[in-house]
C-alpha cells in the first residue's frame, strides 16, 4: 500500500519524549500490557466559514476541503497509528446502528481527502434524501512504520440563519453531534473564532463554556488575523494574549492564518503566516502563540502531558506483569544441560516443599501460597481440625443404630453445629441416616426375648455381659462406614494440598514436565501406599469393638455406669411419683412428700422395670460402654490414623536427601527439560527485558507528585482570635510567657542585627505564607502592646473578654502583641515581656531582627546574660535573667 503523508509535520506533534513511549508501545503491548498511549481526540468546534477545516490542514498537512463553497456535513475522524505495516481504511459508521461500511483503498496521499469525503457521501445517502447533515461519521485509519498515534475530528460549523440548504432540523443535528464530541473526556476542544467578525457572534464559546466550565479541555483558536477590521483586531488581540478575563482560558489561545484559496501550496501557507506575524498590531501577541509551527509545539506539549497522566497505570500494569514472568522464570530455573544442573534445581523443588509442607501441616500460614486472611482451601492444617470435629459431630450424633430415649416423649439432647461447621459441613457433606428411635421399655422388651435363648448361668435378674457385647457390636455397626468416608475426604485433601504446592513451587504441568514427572512418580505411588495402610489401620481400630474382645478400664467404667443406673433409678421415681401422687406436682398443691411416699415411690420404681434377665442394667452397660469407646475410638482414628499414617509423612514426600541419592537416569526423568521450556525460558528472558526497559522510561516521564510537609502552624482568622490548624502530626508547642524583668526600650530594629527583610502590611491586608497552607488578614488596631503582654506567636492584636465583637478601642479588652502586629506608624518601644510584631510595621518599615527572633545576647529564655539560649526567645525583650533589651 502506498501512503504519502508528510510525516516530518506529523512528527512535530510529539515531543521526543512522546517519541520515546510510542516506539516502546507495540512491544509492550505484545507483553500484554495494556495501551501505553491513548492520546485524546483534537476536535474542530466553531461557526460555518470559521477556518475549522483549514486548522486541521496546517496542523496535519492533510488537505481537507476548504473550499468557501462546500462546508462539511458530517463528523470526519482521521485516525493514524503506528504499525509495522502499512494499512489504510475508510469506513461509515451510521447513526442509526446499521453495520458499519467499509471501503478499502490501496494508496492514500495528502489529497485525497476530498475525494474520500465525496465518496462517503453516496454511502450515507446524501445524493439520494437530499438531506443537509448527517450523524454518521466517516473514520479514515491510517497506519504505518514512520506514523506515530493522532486523531483528528472534523465537525460540521454551528449556524443559527436557516435557508433552503441549512433548515432547522439539520441545526439541530449539528448541535447533537458537536456537543457530543464535546463531551467526551478525552476530546481536546480547539474553539475556532475568526477575527473578521464579531466576538460575540460565536456561539461556540458559549458551548465551551457550558460543556467545559473549568476550561480544562479547551484551546481557543483565532483565524483570519488578515481579514479583521481594526476595531475587532483590538479586542481580539487582548483575547489572543488571555487577559479577556470573560474568556481566559487555561491552555491559552492561539493565531493562526488560514490559506487563501489560491495558495495552493501548505509550505506557501506557512511562509506568508510567519511573515505576517512579524509585524503589525499582531506582533505584540507572544510569539509562542502565534503560527502554525508554535501551534503544533504547543499541541505536542497538551498531548505528551495527557499521555504523562495516564503513565502511572500503565506502570502498576508493568510492574504486574514484570513480576509474573520474573516468578515464572524463577520456578523454570537456570537451563538443565547435564545431571550436576537438574540435582541442583530438584533440591531447590525439594527443599520450597518440604518447608511448605511443614507449614501446612503445622498451621504457619505466612508464605503468600496459603493466601489471605479469608482464604481456605490451602490452609491443611485448618481443613485437618475442622474435618476432625466434623467427624466427631457425625459420630456422636449418628454413629449409633438407635437412639435410645426414657420415653417417647423425651427428645434427644441437641447437639449443635457452631456456624463455622455448619458452612464447612455444607461444603463437604457427610450424608449418612439418623439413627433409629426407640425407648428404653420397648427395647428391654426385645432384648427379655434375646435374654431368654442365649441366657447362661447367672443367677436371675442379673445381667448377661455377653448379651450386652452384642447389643453394643450392633449399636457401633455404622462406625465403620463413617470412618471409612472421613478418612477418604482426608487424603483427598491432603493430595490436593500436595497437587497444588507442587504446582506453585515447580509451575503448572502445561510449562513444565517435571511438575507432571514428580506428581506421577512421587506423588501418586506416596498416596497410594498411605491409602492401604489407613484402610489396615482403621480395621486394626475397629477389630476390638466389632468382634467384642474389648474391655474397658475398670474404675471408669464402674463410675460411669453407676451414674447412668442412678440417673434411670431417678427417671422412674419421678415417673412414679407422678403417676401415684399427681398432686405433689400441682402448683397449687399443700400435700407434703412425706418419707414413707418417698420410700414407697422408690421401691415400685425398682420393681417397675425388674426383670427377670436384668435388661435394664444390660442397656445401661451398653450405653457407658459405647460412650467410653466412641471417644476412645474417635481420637485413636485421628492420631494413630490420619495424623501417625498420613500428615507426618506428607513433608517426606520428596526431599532433599532423597534427591541427593537420585542416579543420573532419575535425575533425567524428572528435570530434563523440553524443548518447549527451553524456548520459554528465551521468550521470558526477551519479554522481561522489555518490561524493565519500558518501566525505566514510563518512570522516567511519569509526573512527579510534590511532597509537602504538614503544616501545624496556626492560622490568622481574617475576623476575630486566630485559630489553630488542624495538626497533622502533633501540635504546635504553647506560647513560652515571657519571665517578669526590667523593661527594655530598645526598639528590634536592623542596626541591631542583619535584617531579614519582611513585607509591610497595612490592617485588612491578605496574608499569604511562604510555605503555602496560611492566609488571612492583618487585624486592624490602633493601640499599643500591653507591657503585661506574652501572647503567643500568632496571637491577634486584640483579644476580647467579653462580647465577641467589640470596637477595637474598647477599655475592657486585652491587648496583646502580635507578629503581624501594625502599629500604624507608632514608633512605641516594645516592652519586656512583649512577643512584639513579627511582621510589625513602625514608622513605614518591618525589619525581623536576628535578635528580635532567636534572642541572642540578653533576649533569650532563662539563659545567662550574653549568652545564645537554649530556647529561642521572641520580641526584643527578654525574659529571665535578661539585664538588657
Amino acid at each position: 500500500m502506498d501512503v504519502s503523508v508528510d510525516s516530518d509535520v506529523l512528527q512535530t506533534l510529539h515531543t521526543k519524549e512522546a517519541t520515546s513511549l510510542h516506539r516502546i508501545s507495540d512491544d509492550l503491548s505484545a507483553c500484554g500490557v495494556g495501551k501505553i498511549v491513548d492520546l485524546p481526540q483534537i476536535i474542530v468546534v466553531g461557526e460555518q466559514s470559521a477556518g475549522k477545516s483549514s486548522v486541521l490542514e496546517a496542523i496535519s498537512h492533510i488537505r481537507f476541503p476548504v473550499d468557501s463553497s462546500v462546508c462539511t456535513r458530517f463528523a470526519t475522524e482521521l485516525i493514524f497509528h503506528h504499525a509495522s505495516e502499512t494499512r489504510i481504511e475508510a469506513s461509515v459508521s451510521f447513526a442509526d446502528k446499521k453495520p458499519s461500511q467499509t471501503f478499502q483503498r490501496q494508496k492514500f496521499h495528502e489529497d485525497d481527502l476530498p475525494d474520500i469525503i465525496k465518496e462517503a457521501k453516496e454511502h450515507m445517502g446524501f445524493s439520494q434524501d437530499g438531506k443537509d447533515f448527517s450523524k454518521d461519521v466517516l473514520r479514515l485509519e491510517i497506519e504505518g512504520p514512520k506514523i506515530y498515534p493522532l486523531s483528528l475530528v472534523d465537525l460540521p460549523g454551528l449556524y443559527h440563519t436557516t435557508s433552503q440548504n441549512q433548515s432547522s432540523v439539520g441545526r439541530d443535528t449539528v448541535d447533537e453531534l458537536v456537543e457530543g464530541y464535546m463531551r467526551q473526556k478525552n476530546s481536546i476542544i480547539l474553539v475556532v473564532v475568526s477575527a473578521n467578525v464579531n466576538l460575540v457572534s460565536h456561539s461556540a464559546l458559549e458551548k465551551a463554556k457550558t460543556i467545559d466550565p473549568q476550561r480544562r479541555r479547551t484551546i481557543g483558536v483565532i483565524t483570519k488575523p488578515d481579514l479583521a477590521l481594526p476595531s475587532n483586531a483590538k479586542e481580539y488581540i487582548m483575547v489572543a494574549k488571555n487577559q479577556e478575563s470573560a474568556h481566559k482560558l487555561q491552555l491559552g489561545w492561539h493565531v493562526l492564518r488560514n490559506r487563501g484559496e489560491d495558495e495552493t501550496r501548505l509550505e506557501t501557507r506557512d511562509k506568508l503566516e510567519a511573515s505576517f506575524f512579524e509585524k503589525g498590531a499582531w506582533a505584540t501577541v507572544p510569539g509562542e502563540d502565534l503560527g502554525i509551527a508554535n501551534f503544533r509545539k504547543k499541541l505536542s506539549g497538551i498531548l505528551f502531558q495527557h499521555i504523562r497522566n495516564s503513565l502511572p497505570g500503565v506502570i502498576e500494569d508493568i510492574e504486574t506483569k514484570l513480576r509474573d514472568r520474573q516468578e515464572e522464570l524463577t520456578r523454570l530455573g537456570t537451563g538443565r544441560s547435564d545431571a550436576k544442573a537438574r540435582r541442583s534445581y530438584l533440591l531447590t523443588i525439594a527443599s520450597d516443599f518440604q518447608r511448605l509442607a511443614r507449614d501446612g501441616c503445622n498451621g504457619r500460614y505466612n508464605d503468600s501460597f496459603f493466601g489471605g486472611l479469608e482464604d481456605e482451601d490451602l490452609k491443611f492444617r485448618a481443613l485437618l481440625r475442622n474435618f476432625n470435629r466434623v467427624f466427631d459431630y457425625i459420630l456422636r450424633t449418628k454413629g449409633s443404630t438407635q437412639s435410645i430415649m426414657f420415653s417417647e416423649d423425651d427428645k434427644p439432647d441437641e447437639d449443635r453445629l457452631p456456624g463455622y461447621l455448619a458452612s464447612f459441613l455444607d461444603r463437604y457433606p457427610y450424608e449418612f441416616p439418623d439413627p433409629e428411635r426407640v425407648t428404653t421399655e420397648e427395647l428391654s422388651v426385645e432384648l427379655e426375648s434375646k435374654a431368654a435363648i442365649n441366657q447362661g448361668r447367672e443367677f436371675p435378674g442379673s445381667p448377661n455381659a455377653d448379651l450386652a457385647m452384642q447389643l453394643f457390636k450392633n449399636q457401633a455397626a455404622p462406625w465403620k462406614r463413617i470412618t471409612e468416608f472421613h478418612v477418604e475426604m482426608v487424603v483427598s485433601v491432603a493430595k490436593a494440598f500436595v497437587d497444588q504446592l507442587f504446582k506453585y513451587v515447580i509451575g503448572s504441568p502445561q510449562n513444565n514436565p517435571t511438575t507432571e514427572a514428580i506428581l506421577s512418580t512421587h506423588v501418586d505411588p506416596f498416596f497410594e501406599e498411605k491409602e492401604k495402610l489407613l484402610r489396615s489401620k482403621i480395621d486394626e481400630l475397629l477389630r476390638p469393638y466389632l468382634q467384642g474382645y474389648s474391655s474397658p478400664v475398670d474404675i471408669e467404667f464402674y463410675q460411669a455406669l453407676s451414674q447412668k443406673s442412678a440417673n434411670r433409678v431417678a427417671n422412674q421415681v419421678c415417673k412414679t411419683l407422678e403417676d401415684q401422687c399427681p398432686e405433689l406436682f400441682s402448683e397449687t398443691s399443700k400435700n407434703s412428700l412425706t418419707p414413707e411416699k418417698i420410700t414407697q415411690a422408690m421401691v415400685s420404681g425398682q420393681n417397675s422395670r425388674v426383670g427377670e434377665f436384668g435388661t435394664d442394667k444390660i442397656i445401661d452397660m451398653m450405653l457407658t460402654y459405647y460412650e467410653m469407646s466412641r471417644r476412645t475410638f474417635t481420637d485413636n482414628v485421628v492420631n494413630l490414623a490420619i495424623e501417625s499414617c498420613l500428615v507426618c509423612s506428607i513433608p517426606e514426600i520428596l526431599t532433599p536427601t532423597k534427591v541427593d541419592g537420585m542416579s543420573d537416569t532419575e535425575l533425567e526423568d524428572l528435570a530434563a527439560e523440553r524443548i518447549e521450556t527451553t524456548s520459554r525460558r528465551h521468550l521470558l528472558d526477551t519479554e522481561i527485558k522489555i518490561l524493565q526497559d519500558g518501566l525505566t522510561t514510563c518512570r522516567k516521564h511519569k509526573p512527579r507528585i510534590a511532597n509537602v510537609l504538614p503544616s501545624s502552624r496556626p492560622v490568622v482568622s481574617p475576623s476575630g482570635p486566630p485559630t489553630a490548624s488542624k495538626p497533622t502530626t502533633k501540635p504546635a508547642p504553647a506560647p513560652i510567657p515571657a519571665a517578669p524583668g526590667p523593661a527594655s526600650s530598645v526598639p528590634a530594629t536592623a542596626a541591631t542585627a542583619k535584617a531579614q527583610p519582611a513585607p509591610i502590611l497595612s490592617p485588612g491586608s491578605s496574608i499569604v505564607s511562604p510555605k503555602g497552607g496560611m492566609t488571612g488578614q492583618v487585624p486592624a488596631s490602633t493601640s499599643n502592646s500591653s507591657a503585661t503582654g506574652g501572647g503567643g506567636l500568632f496571637n491577634s492584636s486584640t483579644t476580647p473578654t467579653s462580647k465577641p465583637k467589640q470596637d477595637a478601642t474598647d477599655p475592657v479588652q486585652t491587648k496583646t502583641p502580635s507578629i503581624f502586629d501594625n502599629r500604624n506608624g507608632s514608633s512605641a518601644p516594645v516592652s519586656s515581656g512583649s512577643t512584639g510584631g513579627l511582621f510589625s510595621s513602625n514608622a513605614a518599615t518591618v525589619a525581623l531582627t536576628q535578635k528580635s527572633l532567636f534572642g541572642t545576647g540578653s533576649g533569650g529564655v532563662g539563659g545567662p546574660p550574653n549568652q545564645k539560649p537554649a530556647v529561642a526567645g521572641f520580641g526584643s525583650g527578654g525574659s529571665s535573667n535578661a539585664t538588657k533589651g
